[in-house]
């Protein structure tokens, strides 16, 4: 990105137990601001377990520490991070490919100016215990897996294909929702780290780093188990529509984006000379047509119901002590236009905003939800503005403007045709924009949504 106005600036050093912090730097101690689960990363150990898997996991934990200690100017979106972390193999790090390639992915992927400096360690992380499971050795591929509505689709969709090839590695920090059975003989049971934050509270919500933190713990899994393929399960508007049109007057999101992606393979192949590819077999089809393939041609397709798409934090958007999704989020409300399109019906309940025919916006959440704040209502408008804004796209001056840079950078990225590009994406985009305006219709002319967007047909 170009910038006008200098940058907020952020040095941070990670720290060993015992070790002083670099003068003028924040300290990211390890132990304390990450943590790692026992159980969660000896779900990680495989006969391949090195330590630059573990620096590789401590560097994908202090990107995530940074992100959410500075936050965003309201005038200049990008930042400069100095980041010094203690590695195991600092030659092995400190090798200019390397620092090249992690750079360029995380550049492009946040919008910041990063900036890395590895030394030795002092200690010796302590190795994961091994051979508490057996891991697989006919794998073909991972797929990042959590609660969410594309992964849950996309693994049973996949599954289909590659049946006990596929192999899930679980993006989240949690495992009780994992059967106790599966925890103890499944590998990749969670992210084996966790991050906190000096002073219990993010400086910045944006969260663009999460795309590299669900990378390489994938790249990690499938580097353990000698996979060479990652299925990245967004369709083609959560994939493509945030870096085609950002939420707000944001960076361009390429958090599933195969631009991003493939400097992530490059990073990895340098870093651990380990071919992967990451894989979008929902890329051209609309989140939709993923829902209503899964739910009509799987055994376990009625288990989309208990997915969840929400951005929002359970403790902001909790009814009575219950734990809903919020509704309105961007993530919401392709969720709902998604099971609208799919031809699927799910209980008022689930959100806590009931109701998308209100009146108003405030009529439409759960009369027991009291923490209505003008950010989330704005936070709302924004996600709505921009499905209306994608499914208009197409006839807009700049269209071909748009579709000529974005298929350039996809057809080098996924190795394609560019015309053939071009064509999926007016295909899919002309889907959104179909199942948009039925969904719509549907709410009413009185939705407070349809009079954000002007009641326009």
């Amino acid at each position: 990105m170009t910038n006008l106005l200098p940058l907020k600036e952020l040095t941070v050093h990670v720290v060993e137990p015992e070790e002083r912090r670099r003068k003028g730097a924040v300290a990211c101690r390890l132990g304390q601001n990450i943590k790692f689960d026992i159980a969660a990363l000896e779900s990680f150990s495989s006969l391949k377990w090195q330590p630059v898997v573990f620096d590789a996991l401590v560097v994908a934990a202090v990107v995530e520490f940074c992100d959410r200690s500075l936050s965003r100017s309201s005038m200049n979106w990008g930042r400069r991070f100095v980041v010094h972390v203690p590695v195991h193999e600092p030659f092995r790090w400190s090798d200019k490919s390397v620092v090249a390639a992690l750079v360029q992915a995380l550049n492009l992927l946040t919008g910041d100016d990063w900036h890395f400096e590895f030394r030795a360690r002092k200690v010796s992380a302590q190795p994961p215990a091994q051979f508490r499971m057996e891991f697989p050795s006919n794998a073909e591929a991972v797929i990042a897996f959590s609660d969410g509505m594309d992964s849950r689709a996309v693994d049973g969709l996949e599954r289909k294909r590659l049946g006990q090839r596929l192999i899930r590695v679980r993006v989240g920090n949690k495992q009780q929702d994992v059967p106790l059975k599966e925890r103890r003989q499944a590998p990749f049971a969670a992210i084996p780290y966790s991050v906190s934050i000096n002073g219990g509270r993010n400086a910045e919500s944006s969260a663009r780093s999460r795309g590299f933190k669900f990378s390489v713990v994938s790249a990690m899994a499938a580097y353990l188990i000698d996979a060479h393929e990652i299925i990245v399960p967004e369709s083609g508007q959560g994939a493509i529509g945030p870096a085609f049109l950002p939420v707000g007057q944001g960076y361009e999101d390429y958090r599933s984006h195969p631009v991003f992606t493939v400097l992530m393979e490059r990073f990895i192949k340098v870093l651990l000379a380990h071919q992967i590819r990451y894989k979008f077999p929902r890329l051209w089809t609309t989140k939709a047509e993923t829902l209503r393939e899964f739910a009509n041609n799987c055994s376990d397709g009625a288990k989309w119901i208990k997915t969840r798409s929400c951005w929002q934090q359970s403790r902001q958007v909790g009814v009575s002590g219950a734990q809903r999704q919020c509704g309105i989020c961007a993530a919401c409300v392709l969720r709902r236009l998604s099971v609208h399109a799919a031809g699927l019906q799910e209980p008022p309940e689930t959100y806590v905003w009931e109701s998308l025919q209100a009146p108003t916006w405030e009529e439409g959440a759960s009369k027991d939800f009291k923490r209505l704040t003008t950010s989330l209502r704005e936070y709302a408008i924004a996600g709505v503005l921009h499905f209306e804004h994608l499914a208009l796209i197409r006839k807009s001056m700049e269209y071909e403007l748009f579709k000529r840079r974005h298929t350039g950078e996809l057809a080098r990225s996924l190795a394609e045709d560019s015309q053939v590009i071009a064509q999926r994406l007016d295909r899919m985009l002309e889907q959104h924009t179909l199942e948009w305006y039925a969904f719509k219709d549907a709410l009413g002319r009185e939705s407070f949504v349809r009079k954000w967007i002007g009641n326009r047909s």
